[in-house]
């Protein structure tokens, strides 16, 4: 127990402070009661009273400084959060029966074993950009969207604690060599607000939970078995679409007074959902029917045999996949022969630092391998197909394909890549990749659709800027989709078709909807002409022309019964001016805002004050009293 007064750690069963002899009555962080000396836990409401040493204050600057430096830079240009409310997925980590554990061996040993540990996870806890805001002990927590936010840190949290699982056990196979005990780790997530506090230079933050947030991510670990994940009902609908997910029914937490739902995740699905969209209620595409029309033309250009390249830019939500959606079905309904084959590879929003991380996707694509099959079952699969499409000059092929994809090779495949340098391994790739293509593309025309570029990584840009010439030599349509963020790697790919294909490249801006079109979204998607006008402009308002906030906004305002349906027809339930933006808008838009400049950003927040309109002079006589005052 650290001493209120001086500061001195004190045996936790002491009563008085060993320094100084001031009264060391413990009270609950969460509920504020007084409790027993000696507590580890309050017995009110459940929160954990474990309290951060030097030790793990050393270990938490230690695993700071280990940080990307594209991470360090983000999270201290949010150093200004402070008060900041901000929707976060607690990641908690810990070790099974620690206690049990430390006892069975000398401290020196237990040090080590637990600096091992998180010296494994908390790398993978930085891939997916999250950031550690508690260690103590054995324990971890982490957040995923704050300081930085993204919008998909449901998803980023899980893909991190899953992966950091699979670590964690290798780990536990070491530690009960060497030291012959049972090591193993488990994770819980929630998701719920926080309120921000400072954040300093070491990349240590301050923070408030609301709610019991991070009280029932610890709290879930009691629910948890060895090396498993388990998440709450409040992460669950924002990552069910990607991953499988046994319910465990409604567990009894201490300080709740409902129970609440967990769920173990087994891991992603083979066939993911859709993040996007409502359940239940679907509309025809509305306000792209030209831009659907120059796609299809396009690939009545590529069925006679021209090479062409297409650029679909628009900002998030606007409905670029779901243009891509309704090409595609267009396209193969037409019924014309030769029908188009199409590949895709997307990028991730993670994924700027793994390597060809797009193209292995859509290598993956192009050669259609088979879903859950193991490693060697798909390097017999790329030998087959290229076996199909090249015959003897397949080993000329395969061998590189399978390593860009990092399988095992064998025998003389294995022989063609062992002594290559990366350089060399580079151009062997490039030229696998050329040759894939235009082969392919002999029978029939190609489509490959590149989505998401704005989160490529640069390995990828760099190969794709030396495939995109193929569209001179073959017909194949190179669709490239991206938001205009110009400062990220996979512009240099839309500079680069610019430059060299000239007239063979198609340009499209994807913009809000029209009001009109916005109006026919919403009955077509509530299935209703008369849905009251408040309701109506309620919509519109929030959405402002953006397909993705019309569906999220009519989602939230029918799970928070804010729309309802009766006798089939639905019509506005009480408080729906009340209802605040849905947590998923709101993580995307505060990821728009952090990726702003740090004046611009202060600036926003200036005019959020002032309200949602006002004349600009009200905005700049603000600023101006700020620089004057």
């Amino acid at each position: 127990m650290i001493c209120p007064n001086c500061h001195r750690e004190n045996p936790d069963s002491a009563r008085y402070c060993l320094n100084c002899g001031v009264a060391l009555a413990k009270h609950c962080p969460n509920c504020k009661a007084e409790l027993p000396p000696g507590s580890r836990y309050c017995m009110h409401c459940g929160q954990s009273l474990r309290t951060t040493t030097a030790v793990d204050a050393d270990r938490h600057t230690r695993l700071a400084a280990t940080a990307p430096s594209s991470l360090i830079d983000k999270v201290r240009a949010a150093s200004d959060l402070s008060g900041e409310r901000r929707v976060v997925t607690v990641l908690h980590v810990d070790v099974v029966g620690s206690t049990a554990l430390a006892e069975q061996m000398d401290i020196e040993a237990w040090t080590t074993v637990i600096n091992g540990a998180f010296d494994r996870i908390v790398p993978i806890i930085y891939r997916y950009e999250g950031t550690i805001a508690h260690l103590v002990g054995d324990a971890l927590l982490a957040f995923f969207g704050a300081p930085v936010a993204h919008e998909d840190d449901p998803i980023r949290a899980l893909r991190a604690a899953l992966d950091l699982i699979e670590v964690a056990g290798d780990y536990a196979e070491f530690v009960h060599q060497e030291h012959g005990v049972e090591f193993a780790m488990r994770a819980c997530l929630n998701t719920g607000p926080v309120i921000m506090g400072s954040v300093g230079d070491d990349l240590k933050y301050e923070y408030n939970p609301v709610g019991g947030v991070v009280n029932l991510a610890n709290r879930l670990k009691f629910a948890a078995k060895p090396e498993t994940v388990l998440i709450s009902e409040n992460t669950y609908p924002f990552v069910e679409p990607l991953f499988d997910c046994v319910d465990l029914g409604a567990i009894e937490v201490k300080g709740r007074p409902e129970p609440v739902y967990a769920y173990q995740v087994i891991g992603p699905k083979a066939e993911p959902g859709q993040v996007r969209g409502l359940t239940g209620l679907e509309s025809p595409m509305v306000g792209r029917d030209a831009e659907l029309a120059s796609l299809i033309q396009l690939c009545e250009t590529v069925r006679a045999g021209l090479g062409r390249a297409v650029l679909i830019i628009g900002e998030p939500g606007l409905g670029k996949t779901r243009l891509i959606a309704e090409w595609k079905a267009a396209v193969n309904g037409i019924g014309h022969e030769p029908t188009a084959q199409w590949a895709q590879g997307h990028g991730l929003s993670y994924g700027q630092g793994l390597p060809y991380h797009l193209i292995i996707d859509l290598l993956q694509s192009l050669v259609l391998m088979p879903k859950g099959a193991g490693e060697s079952e798909i390097c017999a699969s790329i030998q087959s197909f290229t076996e199909d499409l090249f015959g003897d000059a397949a080993i000329e092929v395969y061998p590189y394909l399978c390593h860009l994809l990092s399988l095992q090779l064998e025998g003389q495949a294995l022989e063609q890549v062992r002594t290559l340098d990366p350089q060399a391994l580079q151009a062997h790739y490039l030229t696998s990749l050329r040759r894939l293509l235009k082969v392919m593309a002999t029978d029939h025309p190609l489509v490959i659709i590149l989505e998401d570029l704005h989160w490529a990584d640069p390995s990828s840009i760099e190969l794709l800027n030396k495939l995109l010439p193929l569209t001179s030599e073959a017909p194949i349509l190179f669709c490239l989709v991206t938001r205009p963020e110009q400062d990220t790697p996979g512009w240099k790919l839309v500079t680069t078709a610019r430059e060299i294909l000239g007239g063979g490249l198609t340009e499209m801006t994807i913009e809000a909807l029209s009001d009109l079109d916005s109006r026919q979204l919403v009955a077509n998607l509530l299935e209703i002409e008369a849905l009251p006008e408040g309701v109506r402009t309620h919509i519109l308002q929030k959405a402002e022309g953006n397909p993705f906030f019309v569906e999220e906004v009519i989602r939230m305002l029918i799970d928070r019964g804010a729309i309802i349906q009766e006798n089939g027809n639905w019509v506005a339930g009480a408080q729906i001016e009340e209802v605040e933006i849905p947590d998923n808008l709101q993580s995307l838009l505060l990821a728009r805002i952090d990726r702003l400049p740090d004046e611009v950003k202060h600036t926003l927040r200036v005019a959020s004050v002032i309200g949602r309109q006002f004349p600009l002079r009200v905005l700049e006589r603000v600023l101006v009293g700020e620089d004057t005052a």
